[in-house]
């Protein structure tokens, strides 16, 4: 009887022996894994820190953008402005000087004419016979076009003088002494395209006046 117990005794003690054998290898293999995981979970937290680092960073450098934009939209602005004030003070100055000019439209051009002597003799034709020391200079302008004369622009010494002579020029006795020849303002592009836009308008209400 005492062998069959010692017996019993052996095999329980081999079963134990080969369950806590399997239970050891498992629980290294289970180490080796979690150590693994371990290994992983400290190089992501690295990262996440070196990531929490560059962070402050990044955000000064998207705070020095957001700055830098604010600062360009500035200067083109500032820029846009000072463009619009010199491009009005130019106009200004430009209007000025055609202030005392007018300009002569359908005088037939011709080789060494004298566009000085040309001016005083329109002059003697609408009745201003002692106007021929108002004229400082007179010029032919703009490019030569076959079958279309250049404008001649006169540069007076007068305002008043100016205004007198486009107002005789405008009645029908000078127009018809002018035969086609035209005197008007010297008025700068910008001008002209404003005039030419509105001219429709003004020539609609005064039709609509006339009703």
């Amino acid at each position: 009887m005492c062998d069959t117990i010692l017996e019993e005794l052996k095999s329980l003690r081999s079963d134990l022996t080969s369950q806590i054998k399997k239970i050891s290898d498992d629980f290294a293999i289970l180490r080796s894994g979690t150590n693994a995981r371990l290994t992983k979970i400290e190089s992501i937290m690295s990262k996440v820190e070196e990531i929490d680092n560059i962070k402050p960073k990044v955000q000064k450098l998207e705070e020095d953008v957001g700055d830098a934009r604010k600062s360009l939209s500035t200067l083109e602005k500032t820029k846009e402005l000072l463009q619009e004030q010199t491009e009005k003070k130019l106009e200004r100055m430009e209007r000025h000087s055609r202030d005392f000019n007018i300009r002569v439209l359908g005088v037939v051009e011709e080789e060494g004419e004298d566009c000085l002597s040309i001016i005083q003799d329109f002059f003697a034709l609408l009745g201003l016979r002692d106007a021929g020391g108002e004229v400082e200079n007179a010029h032919r302008t703009g490019k030569k076009r076959d079958g279309k004369p250049r404008h001649i622009i006169a540069k007076l010494y007068s305002r008043p003088f100016k205004r007198n002579l486009l107002q005789v020029a405008k009645s029908q006795e000078s127009k018809d002494t002018l035969n086609g020849v035209r005197f008007v303002e010297d008025f700068t592009p910008n001008d002209f395209e404003t005039r030419k836009k509105a001219l429709p308008i003004m020539k609609q209400a005064f039709e609509d006046r006339k009703k």
